[in-house]
């Protein structure tokens, strides 16, 4: 969701440049040890492309690549049991955050997670995303990855639009549903049009960003000095995990391209789904959870605070897309909820897979 970009620090270009430090290689150079007078073989310097292919080496899919409409996406699946839990992130999130509560939820049911198109080790994204084709290929995904329905859908923050919109379309495939501080369809046009305003100027800043950083990306600037990058990674993560992220963020420069593309699309994206006028999502167990902290949407207080009431009227008002909805708050918790508070997270999708069964 738009909020997920704006948390990025706008001077980061600028702190880049200044933490830069200037590599002076001797390449092609020998020297004498004048206490032996012998010749002294110098130290091979590797190069930024081996450097990246080091570091990728480190840090491999840790599912499988599957190939859908001639492009390779990564899923990972663990656990035993049906329902299958499906997790979607949120924008500029990957797999890897939920890498928490994966790992619990594998304990009583199978769990996957995936990367969107552009994401993580997923191909790199080609032209603008649509709800259509983001839910288009999930759905692909999951057939030629064998993961077959019924699914428990988890969505994240965007995340939450795409899996409404998957139940939407699919609604037999679908046995319930956890949202995790879900953004909405209706955010934008609800809020008011100063509102709508300011944020299509914040998507233009940060999309700038975020490709600028890709270019930094490919010339091996993160790759050189990973502290770099270390802002763009939740330390809360497991250690593997959240140094796999910092791999990531340093190796494939359509990484930041798929979080820029996702971030031009958001207004047609929302768009798309509220013409599709979602209220109802059936008689399926589903979990709503909002965050209590917030959610920073304007500078501007007055604006702010509207935008925050509207973001979790909005999710009470998800909540009663079924008649088995549940409206819950992690009142001490980010956006990040299933990252702050896993365990709570967790609880959420066995209550609701318990409720399938």
């Amino acid at each position: 969701m738009l909020e997920d970009v704006k948390e990025m620090p706008g001077n980061h270009l600028v702190i880049i440049v200044s933490c830069l430090v200037l590599l002076l290689l001797g390449a092609g150079c020998t020297y004498e040890d004048r206490s032996t007078d012998l010749p002294i073989t110098p130290q091979l310097v590797p190069t930024t492309e081996e450097l990246m292919q080091q570091l990728r080496a480190q840090y491999p899919a840790p599912g499988e690549l599957v190939e859908v409409n001639g492009t390779r996406m990564h899923i990972r699946c663990e656990g035993t049991g049906s329902p299958t839990v499906i997790m979607e992130a949120g924008s500029g999130d990957c797999s890897l955050s939920w890498a928490l509560v994966q790992q619990n939820v594998s304990a009583f049911t199978r769990v996957c997670t995936y990367d969107r198109q552009g994401y993580a080790w997923s191909d790199p994204v080609s032209g603008p995303l649509t709800a259509s084709n983001v839910t288009g290929r999930l759905h692909t995904l999951l057939s030629r990855a064998n993961v077959s329905p019924p699914y428990v859908f988890v969505g994240h923050s965007l995340g939450g639009v795409y899996v409404r919109y998957y139940t939407h379309r699919y609604p037999d495939q679908v046995a319930g549903m956890v949202l995790v501080d879900p953004g909405s369809e209706w955010q934008i046009f609800r809020t008011g049009d100063n509102f709508a305003r300011e944020q299509k100027a914040a998507i233009g800043v940060k999309t700038s960003l975020l490709r600028g950083m890709g270019k930094e990306a490919a010339n091996g600037t993160f790759v050189k000095n990973l502290s770099l990058v270390q802002n763009y990674c939740n330390p809360k993560l497991p250690a593997y995990e959240y140094h796999a992220f910092q791999a990531l963020w340093a190796t494939e420069p359509s990484f930041w391209d798929a979080c820029a593309v996702e971030g031009e699309s958001g207004f047609s994206i929302w768009e798309e789904v509220s013409r599709e006028n979602i209220t109802m999502l059936g008689n399926i167990p589903l979990i709503v959870i909002s965050s209590g902290q917030d959610m920073g949407f304007s500078a501007d207080p007055d604006e702010n605070k509207n935008a925050n009431l509207m973001f979790r009227t909005l999710q009470k008002e998800m909540a009663a897309e079924s008649s088995q909805g549940k409206y819950l708050i992690a009142a001490d918790s980010s956006h990040y909820i299933q990252i702050d508070e896993p365990d709570l997270v967790t609880g959420a999708i066995r209550s609701v897979v318990n409720a399938t069964r």
